[in-house]
């Protein structure tokens, strides 16, 4: 049933999608290009010329300019793991969706021999399941809407076959991804395709000799190796195809701060449904900061260090609260480890929400 409620709701996003921008410029998509920036700034540290690229690509979506008869942005980024590349499209997922999940993830570290295309293109004529036209992909997820772009990733591309990674040249090249049976065609023509790639990788972690360069220098030198490995991956004609190449930067010690407040902003959310929140202090974070952990595994160290550090003695903490009033919990340091000390519950009307310490925000995860 369809309550009138409804569809005044519906009747006003229509308008506001109808409606002229500053510029005077309609356009049909819903997303607001700045507002996603934002987001993407909320939640990643230390990739701000990532960001910024991705703005302008989406500026161009928002403007109608992109060709009709191909992806409507195809990107593809690279970096070490752990800097925010998976997490990137997550958010994007978020700003546009609503929903961190509302995006097609295809892991291609599943499909590393050449006969699992098949997963991607369905089984050929003549196999067990080609009249089903079975693949990996989510049409739904992958075609989106009229006023809102579909999103497909393709995860660690580096890792799949040849094969598999070819089978992708139509849909970089005319937006259309025809199966293998020939009788259903998967329309990516209002997609943003996203793929990561760890590729280089390695090979830079091995140039210890790189590393004791400026960081100008180490920059170009990570850049050209990334290149070299970038063309022995992948064919030149499927890296001719895609439209922004992006390389992630490695995450350093001063993004150690905006990365653990994001952890605790999403500790304190988890804590909300028990009436507790933990409070950290400048001297608790610099003690995080400065604790060993392995910066080349990227924010997922990070958060393994979190959760050695701060949720088994936080976890041991809460399992003697018996109490259901509002807690208040302040992590401190004594003989070298956090403890959590119930303290007053602020009088106000509202929770605070950050630490007094709070950085500014970024994250990561990739």
């Amino acid at each position: 049933m369809v309550f009138v409620t409804d569809r005044l709701a519906e009747n006003n996003r229509n308008q506001v999608a109808s409606a002229p921008s500053a510029t005077g410029l309609m356009s049909r998509f819903l997303f607001d290009p700045e507002q996603v920036e934002q987001q993407l700034r909320e939640h990643i540290v230390g990739q701000d010329h990532t960001i910024a690229s991705l703005r302008r690509q989406l500026n161009i979506i928002k403007a109608g300019l992109t060709d009709d008869q191909r992806p409507l942005m195809t990107a593809l980024f690279i970096g070490d793991t752990g800097v925010g590349k998976t997490e990137m499209v997550r958010c994007i997922a978020r700003a546009i969706h609503g929903r961190a999940d509302a995006f097609c993830r295809v892991d291609m570290n599943t499909l590393s021999q050449s006969h699992y295309s098949a997963a991607i293109t369905g089984a050929p004529p003549g196999y067990v399941g080609s009249k089903d036209n079975l693949t990996v992909i989510d049409q739904e997820l992958t075609e989106g809407s009229n006023s809102r772009p579909g999103i497909v990733l393709f995860d660690e591309i580096e890792k799949a076959s040849a094969e598999v990674v070819r089978s992708l040249m139509n849909v970089l090249d005319n937006g259309l991804l025809t199966l293998a049976s020939g009788q259903k065609a998967l329309n990516f023509r209002n997609t943003l395709v996203f793929m990561t790639s760890n590729a280089g990788s390695v090979q830079w972690q091995q140039a210890r000799h790189y590393h004791w360069l400026p960081q100008s220098w180490q920059k170009k030198q990570r850049e050209r190796i990334r290149q070299q490995a970038l063309r022995r991956h992948f064919d030149a004609e499927f890296l001719n195809r895609i439209h922004c190449i992006e390389t992630f930067a490695g995450l350093n010690q001063d993004s150690l701060p905006s990365i653990l407040n994001l952890q605790i902003d999403a500790l304190n959310q988890r804590l909300t449904k028990r009436n507790v929140r933990v409070e950290f202090s400048d001297q608790s974070i610099r003690w995080l900061c400065a604790c060993d952990y392995e910066q080349h595994y990227g924010a997922r160290a990070i958060q393994r260090l979190f959760q050695q550090r701060v949720m088994a003695p936080l976890a041991e903490t809460l399992l003697t609260v018996s109490s259901t009033a509002p807690v208040v919990l302040h992590a401190e340091i004594n003989n070298n480890q956090l403890v959590f000390t119930p303290g007053p519950v602020p009088d106000t009307g509202n929770t605070p929400h950050t630490p007094a310490n709070k950085a500014e925000k970024g994250e990561d995860n990739g």
